[in-house]
């Protein structure tokens, strides 16, 4: 009987000191509220769990903007990431914007990354990652690719000073970066937009804009 609570503690080190443990800082779901122009227009939230020595997230981020009653924009986005040993391994997603869907997959296979989208293949560095702001090992990369369509970003981080951030049911002291760059294509879009991470490295804030209109995610998980 005396050794139940032995065995019990070195399950609990195990799993709490293990490489894999890292997204565990975060409570599932991790849910956002988006709102454009200071009015709500859909949510983000992400899932995490625990499968064998993989960790597998899924997110889903619905939008809809309104000109009075009649729906102008919609969005939806779904995706499944796994991850081992704080490493990318493979993620799918599908995205509808309006009429428009992308199908988007990745996979490593050795020391490059296998993407397939709009029906097109090709291979990256294994170094890369993809658009999943979740995971801040992200920030040490010049290059992302878009989770959406497969194009790439050339982006280039600063890191700023730690803010009071304001969430829906709570203030969070976390730090912001600023992020600046281009997507990869002549005349490619401009990125610039801001993003905040607490002292446990969990991501609480984004903003950003879109046409003049501004973007704005407030956390709903409480900490």
């Amino acid at each position: 009987m005396k050794k139940k609570p032995f065995k019990i503690f070195v399950f609990l080190f195990f799993i709490f000191s293990s490489n894999y443990a890292f997204c565990f800082n975060y409570n599932s779901p991790h849910e956002f509220e988006i709102f454009r122009n200071n009015k709500k227009i859909g949510f983000h939230k992400l899932s995490f769990q625990n499968i064998e020595d993989k960790i597998v997230v899924n997110t889903q981020i619905e939008m809809k903007v309104k000109l009075g009653i009649i729906p102008v924009f919609t969005y939806s986005h779904k995706s499944e990431e796994i991850w081992k040993n704080n490493e990318f391994i493979a993620a799918k997603t599908n995205t509808k914007k309006n009429s428009r869907e992308f199908n988007f997959s990745a996979r490593k296979i050795g020391s490059k990354i296998k993407i397939e989208t709009r029906g097109k293949i090709f291979n990256v560095d294994a170094d890369n990652l993809i658009t999943s702001y979740w995971n801040q090992k992200w920030l040490k990369k010049n290059i992302l690719i878009d989770s959406q369509h497969g194009k790439k970003r050339l982006i280039k981080v600063e890191k700023k000073n730690f803010e009071n951030v304001k969430a829906k049911n709570q203030n969070i002291y976390a730090q912001r970066f600023k992020v600046l760059g281009r997507q990869e294509k002549p005349d490619g879009k401009k990125i610039d937009y801001d993003i905040w991470y607490d002292e446990k490295g969990r991501w609480v804030k984004i903003k950003f804009y879109i046409k003049k209109s501004l973007i704005e995610y407030f956390l709903v998980t409480k900490y």
